[in-house]
């Protein structure tokens, strides 16, 4: 996001504003695997399972609205690219030429160099969005199961208390 032309200046504005955790994107580590029995683990262990995956998804949800306001940007750009190209395509043809088609010209304005290079920056974030989407969705359900755990665990002592 900051190599993008903007990224850099959304991501200090929106560090300004309090709604990027600075600290929590830096160096991160690789992510953790989820364990597979955690209904082994100590109540500390539970609770410390469930500040880490609460922590990775105000994380993975800050990543996902700044590549979702990037790919936004680009929208704006790649269609900035293109009208700019098709204009730039119009004033190059000679008077006594039969004009481009609508078709024609579009195709050849999405030929352009500046446009090609905008949609793969797109095609790029499209993609780390849709994996920071499936990543974001399965934290959710990481924290629903450490939840589930809890909440049978709670069951499980007031049943002994009665």
């Amino acid at each position: 996001i900051s190599k993008s032309e903007n990224g850099s200046a959304a991501l200090a504005l929106a560090s300004k504003l309090g709604l990027w955790s600075i600290e929590a994107h830096r160096g991160h580590l690789p992510r953790a695997s989820y364990p597979s029995e955690i209904s082994k683990m100590t109540h500390s262990q539970i609770s410390d399972l469930y500040s880490r995956w609460t922590s990775e998804f105000g994380r993975i949800t800050e990543l996902h609205g700044a590549i979702a306001g990037q790919e936004a940007i680009l929208k704006i750009q790649i269609k900035s690219a293109q009208a700019k190209a098709r204009s730039r395509i119009r004033a190059a043809q000679l008077p006594e030429s039969k004009p481009h088609s609508a078709t024609v010209l579009a195709d050849l304005a999405d030929e352009d160099s500046q446009v090609i290079e905008l949609i793969e920056q797109s095609s790029l974030l499209v993609l780390l969005s849709a994996h920071v989407g499936a990543s974001k969705e399965a934290t959710a359900q990481y924290l629903a199961s450490i939840s589930r755990e809890i909440s049978f665990r709670d069951v499980q002592m007031k049943a002994k208390l009665y």
